[in-house]
């Protein structure tokens, strides 16, 4: 069991060290700029502010993540985040138009999105950190390596496509770079970062409220 731990462990770094963490770390800037630019957007047009609040709270509420006494559900909240990753992952096989880079910007303004509602009700951007980076630190770089890993994925389908480069990895070869990338981080963080929503942050944010 060690040995194939360690066998996994080793093809997940070999991806690292060949072009996936040049994904991360791209991913890991461009977010935060864009929560950025869609919190200023919000901001400075009250009307788009509005209009994308009504989809982002139909969003939630469709995600059953909150229990009839207003708790949350661990459960719930790490069933939602880990399809959402694994959908991100699988648009990678998609060639060409880049569907992952399209659900970080997404996922990106939803952030920013909310950001503004907290701030347009009168709360202070450290009150809606305090609902945010408690399971966030953990959440959202399990976003940033599933948006990172679709588009490192979508890359190499979309080379061998073109038969641009002859090293460029097979639909197979994806597949495992996926599943390696769930087993071995995605489901730790995401696990761990439920249990954090769903316990530890409603008790940090209600020092703000």
């Amino acid at each position: 069991m060690r040995g194939i731990l360690k066998y996994q462990i080793g093809g997940w770094k070999d991806a690292w060290n060949n072009g996936l963490s040049n994904e991360v770390f791209r991913a890991a800037i461009a977010f935060p700029v864009l929560v950025v630019l869609a919190f200023i957007l919000c901001m400075v047009f009250p009307s788009l502010r509005e209009t994308l609040l009504s989809y982002v709270f139909a969003a939630m509420d469709g995600t059953g993540a909150l229990n009839d006494d207003g708790t949350l559900s661990a459960m719930a909240i790490f069933s939602n985040n880990l399809r959402a990753t694994v959908f991100i992952m699988a648009y990678g096989l998609i060639p060409f138009i880049q569907l992952p880079a399209m659900a970080l910007g997404v996922n990106a303004m939803v952030i920013g999105v909310l950001a503004a509602w907290y701030v347009t009700q009168g709360y202070s951007i450290a009150a809606f950190l305090a609902a945010l980076l408690p399971h966030g630190l953990l959440e959202l770089p399990a976003l940033v390596i599933a948006f990172s890993v679709g588009l490192y994925v979508c890359g190499h389908v979309t080379r061998r496509i073109f038969r641009r480069d002859e090293s460029s990895l097979h639909v197979w070869d994806c597949l495992v770079l996926m599943s390696r990338t769930l087993l071995l981080v995605l489901l730790p963080l995401l696990a761990a970062a439920a249990v954090l929503e769903a316990y530890v942050t409603p008790l940090v944010a209600s020092l703000f409220f």
